[in-house]
C-alpha cells in the first residue's frame, strides 16, 4: 500500500510539474511578448517622432513626416520638397522589418551566437574571451583569464575589440590597439591602468580580434575599419540576392568606429563593378567625393575582389535559407580576406535612400512578400 501512495504521489507530482510548467511559459511568452511590443513602440517613439537632430524642419513639416511615418530629418534627406513620398520606404516600415526573421533574429542580435552559427562559413573576427559580470571568460578553454593574460593577447593580437553583446549602431565599442611598445584606446595613447580601468569597466561583452583593413580602405580613413553593408534577401526560389549595398568610412567625429549615426559617411556601391560613389553625412548637407578629413579620393574607387565578395556572402547566406534577411558589415583585410564583422536583422534605410528612393526596387517588393510594406491598390 505504501508503495502504491509513494507511485501516486510521484505521478501526481509530476503532472503538477507540468502544469505549472506550461502555465508558467503562457505567462513568460506573454510577458515577453509585451516587453518586445513595448521595446519597439519606445524605439518607433523615440527615433521617428523626437527625431530631428541635425536637420531645420519646420513643425508643419515635422508633423507631416510623424503623420506618414518618416523621421522630420528625412524631409530634407530625401528631398521631399521635390521628390514623391510615395515612392519611400517609411522609417516606421524599416521597423517593421526586423520581425522578418521571426525567431531567428537572436542569431544575429547576440555576437556570441553569430560568431558560432558562421564562423565555419566565412572569416570572422575571432572571439577571444567574455566579459560576464566582472569575469573574463576564456572563449576556447573552460577558464577565468587574468588582466595580465589580456595584454598577451593584445601582443599576440595586435589589436583587441570590445563589443557589447548585444547592442547594434557602434554604441558601447571600444579598440585597443598595440603599435609598437605603445598602446592606443580608440585612437588615443594611454598606459595599461587606463586600458585596465577599461576591462574592469565591462560587462556583457565579448572581446575579439581587431581586423587591420585592406590598403584602399586604409588609405581613405586609417582611424576606424571601414566596412561595407551588404543585404541579402532570400528570393521565392529559394536562392539569396544583394538588393543594396553601400560603403561606410569613418571620421573624426565618429572614431573608432564608422558608423553614420557617429558621425561618418557613406557612399553607395555599384552592385555590377563596385565602385563607390559620392558620400554623404547624416549631419551636413554636403557631398562628398575626397574624405573630408584625410582629403583621400572617394568617388571612383572600386572596392577590391568585388565580385568574390558578393559570391562569398550570397553563398553564406544561402546556408541559412531561414533567416530570410542579413545585413552583412563585411571588411577586406590587409591579406585580402573576406571577413564578415557582423550580421544585422535590419538596416537603416536613409542611408541608402538619401541616394534613391527603394519602395519601388526588388527590395522594396521582398518588404511587401513580408507585409512590411502595404501593397499599392
Amino acid at each position: 500500500m505504501k508503495k502504491i501512495l509513494i507511485k501516486l504521489k510521484n505521478k501526481l507530482s509530476s503532472i503538477i510539474k507540468i502544469k505549472l510548467g506550461k502555465h508558467i511559459n503562457k505567462k513568460t511568452e506573454k510577458l515577453n511578448k509585451k516587453v518586445v511590443k513595448h521595446h519597439n513602440f519606445s524605439d518607433w517613439f523615440f527615433c521617428v517622432v523626437c527625431s530631428h537632430k541635425y536637420k531645420n524642419v519646420s513643425l508643419k513639416n515635422r508633423l507631416k513626416m510623424y503623420a506618414n511615418g518618416f523621421t522630420s530629418d528625412e524631409y530634407v534627406d530625401y528631398n521631399f520638397e521635390k521628390n514623391n513620398m510615395k515612392e519611400y520606404i517609411t522609417e516606421v516600415e524599416r521597423w517593421k522589418s526586423r520581425e522578418i526573421n521571426g525567431k531567428y533574429n537572436v542569431v544575429l542580435d547576440d555576437k556570441r551566437l553569430f560568431y558560432e552559427a558562421f564562423c565555419k562559413y566565412i572569416k570572422i573576427p575571432k572571439t577571444l574571451f567574455y566579459i560576464v559580470k566582472g569575469k573574463f571568460l576564456s572563449y576556447e578553454k573552460d577558464e577565468e583569464l587574468s588582466l595580465e593574460n589580456i595584454f598577451e593577447l593584445l601582443n599576440i593580437y595586435k589589436g583587441l575589440v570590445i563589443r557589447p553583446i548585444s547592442d547594434g549602431g557602434g554604441r558601447g565599442i571600444c579598440i585597443v590597439k598595440q603599435i609598437g611598445d605603445k598602446i592606443y584606446l580608440n585612437d588615443d595613447e594611454c598606459d595599461k591602468n587606463t586600458v585596465k580601468d577599461v576591462f574592469k569597466g565591462q560587462n556583457d561583452s565579448v572581446v575579439s580580434e581587431y581586423v587591420f583593413q585592406h590598403k584602399y580602405a586604409n588609405d581613405i580613413f586609417d582611424k576606424s575599419v571601414n566596412t561595407i553593408r551588404i543585404v541579402t534577401i532570400q528570393k521565392e526560389n529559394g536562392k539569396a540576392e544583394i538588393p543594396i549595398a553601400l560603403h561606410r568610412f569613418g571620421t573624426k567625429e565618429s572614431i573608432p568606429v564608422d558608423n553614420a549615426c557617429n558621425g561618418g559617411i557613406f557612399s553607395i556601391i555599384n552592385l555590377e563593378n563596385g565602385t563607390i560613389g559620392k558620400a554623404k553625412s547624416y549631419r551636413t548637407d554636403e557631398i562628398y567625393t575626397k574624405h573630408p578629413d584625410s582629403k583621400a579620393q572617394i568617388e571612383g574607387i572600386t572596392v577590391p575582389r568585388w565580385n568574390e565578395i558578393k559570391e562569398k556572402v550570397i553563398y553564406v547566406a544561402n546556408r541559412f535559407p531561414y533567416i530570410k534577411f542579413i545585413a552583412w558589415d563585411i571588411a577586406l583585410t590587409t591579406n585580402d580576406e573576406i571577413n564578415a564583422i557582423e550580421g544585422n536583422a535590419s538596416t537603416g534605410l536613409n542611408v541608402f535612400q538619401s541616394f534613391e528612393p527603394l519602395k519601388n526596387t526588388s527590395l522594396g517588393e521582398f518588404y511587401k512578400k513580408y507585409n512590411v510594406i502595404k501593397w499599392d491598390g
